[in-house]
């Protein structure tokens, strides 16, 4: 028996440009169980990270509800918003987005220091994601001093250090070359499942899209459950 996990439900959302509204979620909906993996696609501009925003409460919809695992995430105040998301939720970000001035093991440590976990904990965490992503050799660099694809383990590692129930990830395949690609694919994928998460993924790939369990492609604002034909 599946479990509803993610369920959005009739969401606006309308950016102003100038005088001019541009709206990009128009009454977007969708149902997501908990474990399973989704792979949103769309053109460039049609709004699949303002949706993953929507949904993280990183963006406020105009109208509309996101209720991950029971609770209505557009309800919550903008600070209860930041605490379910620190807790539960897991960001990979497409341009990496660490912190320059700490290094790999304390980028992959800051969650659980927000989070109010103990040092003796911290260290234990952050050490065995560490050695899930075979970053021992890199901990203490500095993200100026790691390759694209290193950084984007750490971004990755820094995701899920925290067991979240939900991970977003925004084209997190999408500056690294195809080899690399579908290394931190595999890795993203493996971890997810080994502690039983839930995936959104954001891609231009079809590649990367069919290795989900569902592909959804955002169009004119809707959500459709086909292949777009401008991925590659």
């Amino acid at each position: 028996m599946t479990e509803e996990f993610v369920q959005i439900r009739n969401l606006h959302r309308t950016f102003q440009e100038g005088e001019l509204g541009h709206p990009v979620l128009q009454g977007t909906s969708l149902t997501v169980n908990r474990g399973e993996t989704v792979a949103l696609l769309g053109r460039s501009g049609s709004g699949k990270s303002t949706l993953l925003n929507v949904i993280s409460g990183i963006d406020k919809a105009d109208a509309g509800t996101v209720i991950v695992d029971g609770i209505d995430l557009t309800a919550l105040s903008e600070h209860e918003c930041t605490l379910f998301r620190r807790q539960h939720i897991g960001f990979v970000y497409q341009f990496f987005n660490l912190i320059p001035t700490l290094t790999a093991a304390e980028n992959i440590a800051l969650v659980l220091e927000l989070n109010g976990y103990s040092p003796v904990v911290i260290k234990e965490k952050t050490d065995r994601m560490i050695q899930a992503v075979d970053l021992e050799k890199e901990k203490d660099k500095f993200p100026d001093q790691m390759s694209g694809g290193e950084q984007q383990r750490v971004a990755i590692a820094r995701a899920l250090v925290h067991s979240p129930k939900l991970v977003l990830a925004d084209e997190p395949t999408g500056n690294l070359d195809a080899e690399i690609g579908q290394q931190i694919l595999k890795l993203l994928r493996e971890l997810i499942t080994g502690k039983q998460g839930t995936l959104m993924l954001v891609t231009h790939s079809l590649a990367v899209a069919r290795t989900a369990d569902r592909i959804i492609t955002l169009e004119d604002g809707l959500l459709v459950e086909r292949e777009g034909h401008f991925a590659w």
